[in-house]
């Protein structure tokens, strides 16, 4: 974003010198709205010769872990902004504080309130979103390895320079300090400021940090866990504690539960999973207290019998399913079968060798009650999957063995575009909705049923299937049959460098162009060819448009499933799945910001408003 354009009259004119691709090495602002008077700005400079190329701009990098020091890139800033403005108090490290919980955000103390302050923060944070002399936006916050900035009510965000500076709504109006957080490349230093070298791909953690990969819990005593951390150790987290859908994503149930967890235990309750909760888990029993699901005491087996013949599966409510609950164990019994008692479910299913598809039948329930079940023919390998549902972006085994048996695919574990592609033509050629998703369905077809019987077996009034949602169309749809590589120009490199963020749109394809192509087809699975073919244009549309693929399901309070989930995530709720009196709330809220009717039904409008406030 370019600098405010104060009255002409309050500036004095000074000499510009070129400071490696930016062209200033001063600048100058009036000191408050409305006065004559004006300073002089100087601004940091480099120690070494700054590069014509630069640095690669990374998608936002959200602080998840917990660690215990100060990162080099905002500790050496801050002493830059010192040397050049004179001694301000500074911080760095907050414990398990997004990104100040990895020692990568800077506050440096300024008073917004104070007009020599003020036109100091206003010339610092323009200067590092300002375009260079080429253009590009952000110039300098890319060879510093910026992240985001927040600083007096107003927000800038490196990956999406474009939407320029927009109101920020934080809980500090960031009037005393200004906070910048810095991707990890800038957290290391590892940015042309400090090298002289443009940086052409990014680091997505801390340098050589790893983790285990192992299933014991034992081996994750050392790994600090809190919401917004993802993979393998919270696989095994949720795996161990319970009660809980096992997503690899520590989001707010998995906080929930951490913390009821932690207030049983007598630990302090601020749902962080440290070395005592850890240490807890593993010393935990694995039998419920009033023994293992499925004993066989008389007395579970008298309650459990009344309940034998009575199906449960996820939106089942009552007695039956405190039963059920009670009986399985590790679950809050709340008479509410949801997410978390599905997970569970499958899980005792898993282990007591039934399909594990969440449906509580006569066969759990006589496990439940001790009685001796013959495990679920093998004859079908891919049964053990049946309860899974894949789409877009999911990865795993369950993927791998997808992707196996529909063929013509290289097996990696990733469902991305190209999968997506290959599932709808074998959906259509076996009689399937063409919907790209893989349900029960879709794996009894793959494990050598026939479309009928597969149908047969998820529905057995044999309703017609549901129509095909409409065709639904962004910015990006009328571009993305056209083909894009070096020397290309045009409204369809706009519309690229406009989606991707972080490039001068000038409908150009320049080197700048042709990194950052190649950095997201990194970033999203794909061949970094550099060439935009439909593979690419497609995840890029994705990764702008997130909830497009719900963008025609309608909505409302009583509804349940993967939209709602998808809806109360980008809404920032507790995401269980069940459309409920606080997700309609928080549409309703989400419906007036956006100057739309307040009904609290999500239709296409709704998506969109809700999709735009979340990025």
């Amino acid at each position: 974003m370019s600098l405010p354009s104060p009255d002409p009259s309050s500036i004095r004119r000074v000499p510009v010198r070129t400071l490696g691709a930016l062209s200033a090495s001063v600048i100058v602002l009036p000191l408050a709205a409305g006065t004559a008077q004006a300073a002089t700005i100087p601004l940091p400079k480099p120690s070494r010769t700054l590069p014509s190329a630069l640095d690669v701009a990374p998608p936002y990098q959200p602080g998840t872990l917990c660690l215990t020091e100060n990162q080099t890139g905002p500790v050496a800033f801050a002493k830059l902004l010192n040397a050049t403005y004179g001694a301000h108090v500074y911080g760095v490290l907050r414990k398990c504080d997004q990104e100040h919980g990895e020692g990568r955000a800077l506050d440096w103390m300024l008073n917004a309130k104070k007009p020599s302050d003020l036109a100091m923060g206003n010339a610092i944070t323009r200067w590092l979103a300002a375009p260079d002399a080429q253009g590009r936006q952000g110039a300098m916050a890319r060879r510093l390895g910026v992240n985001y900035i927040i600083w007096n009510h107003q927000q800038w965000k490196a990956w999406a320079p474009e939407r320029g500076w927009t109101d920020y709504h934080g809980s500090s109006p960031h009037t005393d300090h200004i906070h910048i957080s810095f991707t990890w490349d800038g957290a290391v230093k590892r940015t042309s400021w400090w090298t002289g070298t443009a940086v052409t791909t990014y680091l997505t953690g801390p340098p050589g940090a790893s983790q285990p990969t192992s299933n014991d819990p034992k081996d994750y005593v050392n790994v600090t866990l809190r919401r917004g951390s993802r993979g393998k150790a919270v696989e095994v987290l949720q795996k161990t504690i319970g009660g809980i859908a096992v997503d690899g994503s520590f989001g707010p149930a998995t906080e929930t539960r951490v913390k009821a967890y932690q207030k049983s235990k007598g630990l302090t309750v601020n749902g962080v999973v440290d070395s005592r909760v850890w240490k807890a888990l593993v010393a935990a029993p694995t039998t419920t207290p009033g023994g293992p699901a499925g004993s066989g005491s008389s007395t579970t087996t008298s309650t459990l019998a009344k309940y034998a013949g009575t199906v449960l599966r996820r939106g089942s409510r009552g007695e039956a399913v405190k039963a059920m609950q009670k009986a399985i164990g590790k679950l809050t019994v709340d008479g509410s079968f949801g997410p978390a008692t599905e997970a569970r479910v499958k899980a005792y299913q898993k282990s007591k060798g039934l399909t594990p598809n969440g449906v509580v039948d006569s066969r759990v329930w006589n496990a439940l009650m001790g009685k001796k079940v013959t495990p679920s023919s093998t004859s079908n390998p891919l049964a053990k999957y049946s309860g899974i549902v894949l789409r877009l972006h999911s990865r795993g085994e369950a993927v791998k063995a997808m992707q196996k048996a529909v063929g013509g695919l290289v097996v990696d574990g990733s469902f991305g575009p190209k999968t997506l592609a290959r599932v709808k033509v074998w959906q259509k050629s076996k009689g399937l909705a063409v919907d790209g998703v893989v349900d029960a369905k879709d794996w009894k077809v793959l494990g050598g049923g026939s479309a009928g019987v597969a149908a047969a077996t998820v529905a057995p009034a044999a309703a017609p299937a549901p129509a095909p949602s409409p065709v639904t169309t962004t910015e990006l749809t009328a571009h993305k049959a056209t083909t894009l590589r070096t020397g290309s120009s045009g409204a369809a490199v706009r519309a690229l460098q406009q989606a991707l963020g972080g490039l001068a749109v000038d409908g150009r394809w320049s080197t700048a162009t042709q990194a950052r192509v190649v950095s997201f087809q990194r970033s999203a699975g794909l061949q970094a060819t550099g060439v935009v073919d439909r593979a690419t244009w497609d995840a890029v549309e994705k990764a702008v448009h997130p909830l497009l693929p719900y963008w025609n399901v309608v909505l409302r309070r009583g509804s349940h499933g993967p939209a709602v989930v998808a809806l109360q995530k980008a809404l920032r709720v507790t995401a269980d799945g069940s459309y409920g009196a606080s997700t309609e709330t928080a549409v309703k809220a989400a419906q007036k910001a956006s100057h739309l009717a307040q009904t609290g039904v999500v239709a296409t409008l709704t998506w969109k408003a809700v999709e735009a406030r979340s990025r």
